[in-house]
């Protein structure tokens, strides 16, 4: 059994930047995830991809973002099931779950399809877990683990009937999948924001290859992170993007009039969605939930 107790003194990893792979090729999620990551990493030092998770004595500001960032990984480590040694994490974005896990005495392997966040996750890790660079339903390997963890990355696989199939593949008897992402719930209208599966119909499918074990609900703590960025697109990138573009009609007019045309429905979709206000946590909370859910296989002892 894997000792819990060892917490880490530090975070001794120094990422290096200069020699990470060009994102040049990357989907617009990919994309947007390396460039993100590259962003906060140099202005607020995050060692994370996914949301933060703020309680209610935390402020949401965005200083506490690594705090934030850090307490969503505490409170999945601390649903590891007891008797867990192995662990794959699919999805491992820049690897800091996958070193944290590893800092408690588990075995860990990881999965990520994202070139960039790769060689991040690689540098993470310092060679004590192997990192496949591969889509998660298309991982080959004849290891089996006692868990596998979905953190934010299931919302990328469809249909869930594959990632299903593939996970029970590789738990070994009595193993469990622990979840953490975003779902869509029922509304009358379309919600600004995007992503997560509908989370009657995943309830309904997991159900057929898994057993609940546990289901937190997160969604307050995650919505304060919506807060918090659209704040920053409010009262900084829009300003921003406004004085670009104007300065650039100013000194470009007859180049700028014609990419404003030519690209016009783009911009126009950019902007909706972006510069809105309504991407912000009301609205996660009316079209969204965010779900820690822990389920154990079913079809062996």
């Amino acid at each position: 059994m894997a000792d819990t107790s060892k917490q880490p003194a530090g975070d001794p990893v120094k990422i290096t930047m200069a020699n990470l792979p060009p994102v040049a090729g990357l989907p617009s999620s990919e994309f947007g995830l390396a460039l993100g990551y590259i962003v906060g990493h140099h202005f607020l030092n995050i060692r994370d991809l996914h949301y933060g998770y703020f309680p209610d004595n935390l402020p949401v500001e965005m200083r506490n973002l690594p705090q934030a960032q850090a307490n969503y990984t505490e409170l999945l480590i601390s649903k590891v099931p007891q008797g867990v040694k192995s662990i794959l994490d699919v999805g491992c974005g820049v690897g800091n779950t996958a070193r944290k896990l590893l800092d408690r005495g588990y075995k860990v392997d990881c999965v990520s399809p994202n070139g960039f966040l790769t060689s991040v996750a690689k540098q993470m890790v310092e060679g004590r877990a192997t990192v496949f660079e591969t889509r998660f339903q298309d991982l080959q390997t004849d290891r089996k683990y006692d868990l596998i963890v979905f953190s934010e990355s299931l919302l990328f696989i469809r249909p869930l009937e594959v990632a299903f199939t593939k996970a029970l593949s590789l738990l070994n008897p009595g193993g469990h999948v622990l979840i953490t992402d975003i779902f869509a719930v029922p509304a009358q209208d379309k919600s600004p924001i995007g992503g997560g599966h509908h989370l009657p119909d995943f309830r309904r499918t997991i159900e057929q290859y898994f057993r609940q074990v546990e289901d937190v609900d997160m969604t307050d703590g995650i919505a304060r992170t919506f807060d918090l960025l659209d704040q920053t697109y409010r009262e900084a990138i829009q300003p921003a993007y406004h004085m670009i573009l104007t300065r650039l009609g100013d000194k470009f007019p007859l180049a700028m009039k014609f990419l404003r045309w030519k690209f016009k429905k783009k911009l126009e979709y950019y902007e909706k969605k972006h510069f809105s206000g309504r991407r912000d946590g009301a609205n996660f909370k009316k079209y969204k939930a965010y779900r820690l859910l822990l389920y154990k296989r079913t079809d062996l002892a």
